[in-house]
């Protein structure tokens, strides 16, 4: 009885509290605090969150209490025994169509707390249109009781841009300019955090290879300038508070095409790899100021068995670990398009990616893969072929990653 007087006490104060701190702000302003954006703290959830999210650590006891608001820490493996399947949504990043609230896929958001979602082209028409849907998207997320979505979007650079008028220019030309390197992401990220987008699948860390996807698309065809530009373009994300994920490891500027496109094979044996594709990601792979996050290739190897696409690798996850020391998030390719070269399903790439090490798992679309792919993983959790300690693993990396995302979460609104 008395504990509950106690917990009953503290939650009139805060209700009390959190009424005059709203008294005092004007309701759901937030300061400006640099060129005009807003960038609110979100240690209890961002501004106009549910009131709940900040009533939680006193309603809740013990381990509970940390399960709960827009930063949740990742569930235990024995949580996961008991109920894998909103534990399972968490290690997702999927995509969908449309630009506004309208769209079908916020139903879904609502009942599936996704991991992430991946802005593209097809989410775009303008910057103020792009505000808006990332504030609906974590607002759907908080009305639902879920954790904050990482929201990303792939902005490498020119005609690879998911938002076309929109910072940067392409790596090419940064490439070729040798100069305004750290800028032309700087402003970038900045772009990006102030429109509601916490992470970047960018920059791309290829060799450009005569012929090779890289061509058109890579900073240089020269190892070390790609080194120099793979590390000013990830120390001025970093700066900019927007996640970088360097990728696709372990390059693919040797690949004889885009493996988007179908299989692709890269003939370099694995000395080759490492005194040349590898080493713009050495560069950035660890110590204080290492990238965050990694995305893994489509591409397959003959440094290993010629067959399996690096994503779903084990031996091109441990060389990423092991040998080169990573320690945050690994992203894995787009597992719908993995399936071109298995000639499998997308519910057996994702769970082939998470055995191998990878921590979370892209599906763009459509809802029927990203349903078999989500089916898959939990049915793969309850018949302990992947364990719940792996994916608790993945979960505590995926919720670091989140938490980097933060001053993304309140976006620049229209006429501010």
């Amino acid at each position: 009885m008395r504990r509950l007087a106690i917990i009953g006490a503290a939650a009139v104060l805060l209700l009390g509290g959190a009424t005059y701190v709203l008294f005092l702000r004007g309701g759901d302003e937030t300061p400006v605090v640099e060129a005009g954006s807003r960038f609110g703290d979100d240690s209890a959830g961002t501004a106009g969150g549910a009131l709940l999210d900040v009533l939680a650590p006193v309603l809740a006891a013990g381990e509970d209490s940390q399960r709960v608001g827009s930063d949740p820490a990742a569930p235990t493996a024995a949580e996961l025994r008991r109920a894998p399947q909103n534990a399972v949504a968490g290690l997702f990043m999927v995509g969908f169509r449309g630009t506004s609230s309208e769209a079908e896929f916020f139903g879904r958001l609502k009942t599936r707390p996704y991991g992430g979602v991946l802005l593209t082209s097809a989410n775009y028409t303008e910057p103020a249109q792009l505000s808006a849907l990332t504030q609906a998207l974590q607002q759907a997320a908080r009305d639902s009781g879920h954790p904050a979505p990482i929201i990303a979007a792939q902005q490498e650079g020119g005609e690879f841009n998911a938002f076309g008028n929109l910072a940067p220019v392409s790596q090419v030309e940064i490439g070729n300019a040798r100069k305004g390197t750290r800028a032309a992401a700087l402003a970038a990220g900045r772009q990006l955090r102030a429109l509601g987008v916490g992470m970047n699948l960018s920059p791309n860390a290829d060799i450009a290879v005569a012929g090779g996807p890289g061509q058109g698309r890579a900073f240089s065809d020269q190892p070390p300038r790609v080194v120099s530009a793979v590390k000013a373009y990830v120390s001025a994300y970093r700066q900019s508070k927007v996640v970088s994920a360097v990728g696709p490891f372990p390059g693919t500027g040797a690949a004889s095409q885009d493996p988007s496109a179908g299989p692709a094979p890269v003939g370099l044996g694995l000395d080759a790899l490492r005194t040349s594709d590898m080493t713009p990601f050495e560069a950035v792979a660890s110590g204080e100021r290492a990238v965050p996050a990694v995305q893994m290739s489509n591409a397959i190897y003959a440094a290993w068995d010629s067959v399996t696409p690096a994503t779903l690798l084990p031996d091109a996850v441990d060389e990423l670990r092991d040998r080169l020391g990573f320690e945050g998030a690994i992203v894995s390719a787009d597992l719908v398009a993995t399936t071109a070269t298995t000639g499998g399903s997308v519910g057996e790439a994702a769970i082939e990616a998470l055995k191998a090490g990878v921590d979370l798992l892209i599906v763009p679309g459509g809802r029927p893969q990203q349903d078999e792919a989500f089916r898959a993983v939990v049915a793969a959790v309850r018949s302990g072929a992947v364990a719940p300690k792996r994916v608790a693993e993945a979960l505590k990396r995926v919720a670091a990653i989140r938490t980097l995302t933060r001053d993304s979460r309140d976006p620049l609104r229209p006429g501010e």
